[in-house]
């Protein structure tokens, strides 16, 4: 096996694993989003230290500089699978995933503020192609008539959105500290934090339910923050950057999938489609600065990708879909 065959490989295990989040949320019963997210990270962070324990890299989760900006990240980092999981609560996985991936739009607007990058024609582009795509997500198959206000899915659709905000500030943090600490270094502080404000829902389960959810928060844990975490950082760091946005690709594919062969959730055409606008704009936006954003569009590659937008190399989505 090649060395670039096995991390394209880990790479698409790591997407997979990120695609099942729907089917556990779905399995687990009467616990609160903010517990669910306690016990998953716990368990996960367990899993992680476990893996650098045996391969002898305990030592690359020293403190060193920008400690705040680690705490940063952490906040960012729950209310970003707060919002996520709620959305998924009121949604499905599948319309939640692709709300989520709307980090573009947010990213050509914060980015220049707050990282002096300034926007190009490719961005801007990638802006227009990701309001579009919202815009059919979020459109029900009878029209936006058909929505009252207050109703779960507009619940679902405004949770989405924030977990798009907030995961635009993940990203922007995650590029911030990359010098500092690496991908992994960073995955356990953003979890050892988590888990701080996260702790007074763990108190609050009862135990009986406590009992009833473990083995599935245990398997959903060692998953997605474990083992699919280890996956995909193993696999980032040795592709380029557009290789690995392209390849994130799969996770919402790998969503919409499951959410649909194994919880037999419905995909209407409007959803297909903002799933092409919004993937075609992370692919725009992961594309290297040579190429043209108008070729790209009249030639019709739009496939997708995820995450460059602030980074000229691959780093941690720092998400756990």
């Amino acid at each position: 096996m090649t060395d670039t065959f096995k991390h394209h490989l880990e790479l698409l295990i790591a997407c997979v694993i990120y695609g099942t989040v729907g089917i556990y949320m779905q399995q687990l019963e009467d616990m609160s989003i903010g517990s669910i997210i306690f016990y998953r990270i716990f368990f996960g962070l367990t899993a992680l230290l476990f893996y650098l324990s045996i391969t002898r890299n305990l030592g690359q989760l020293a403190l060193k500089r920008k400690k705040k900006y680690l705490l940063l990240l952490g906040i960012l980092y729950v209310l970003q699978m707060f919002s996520y999981y709620s959305a998924i609560r009121y949604l499905g996985a599948s319309s939640a995933v692709l709300l989520l991936y709307t980090d573009p739009i947010y990213l050509t607007i914060l980015a220049p503020l707050l990282l002096g990058e300034k926007n190009t024609g490719k961005t801007i582009l990638a802006l227009f192609l990701g309001l579009i795509g919202v815009f059919y997500i979020t459109r029900p198959e009878g029209g936006f008539e058909q929505v009252e206000l207050g109703s779960s899915y507009l619940k679902g659709v405004l949770f989405g959105l924030t977990g798009g905000l907030f995961s635009s500030g993940v990203i922007i943090s995650v590029r911030y500290l990359r010098d500092e600490y690496n991908g992994l270094t960073q995955l356990f502080w953003q979890s050892a934090i988590s888990l701080f404000f996260l702790s007074p829902f763990a108190v609050s389960v009862p135990r009986d339910i406590l009992t009833g959810n473990l083995p599935v928060l245990v398997l959903f844990g060692v998953l997605i923050t474990g083992i699919g975490a280890v996956f995909y950082i193993r696999g980032v760091t040795g592709v380029n950057a557009i290789t690995g946005s392209l390849f994130t690709l799969l996770e919402p594919v790998s969503c919409m999938f499951f959410d649909y062969t194994v919880l037999g959730s419905s995909i209407h055409s409007g959803m297909l489609t903002g799933c092409i606008f919004i993937l075609a704009a992370a692919i725009v936006i992961s594309l290297d600065d040579s190429v043209s954003p108008i070729k790209l569009f009249f030639l019709n590659k739009a496939a997708s990708g995820k995450r460059a937008f602030v980074r000229k190399k691959p780093v941690l989505r720092a998400e756990d879909k």
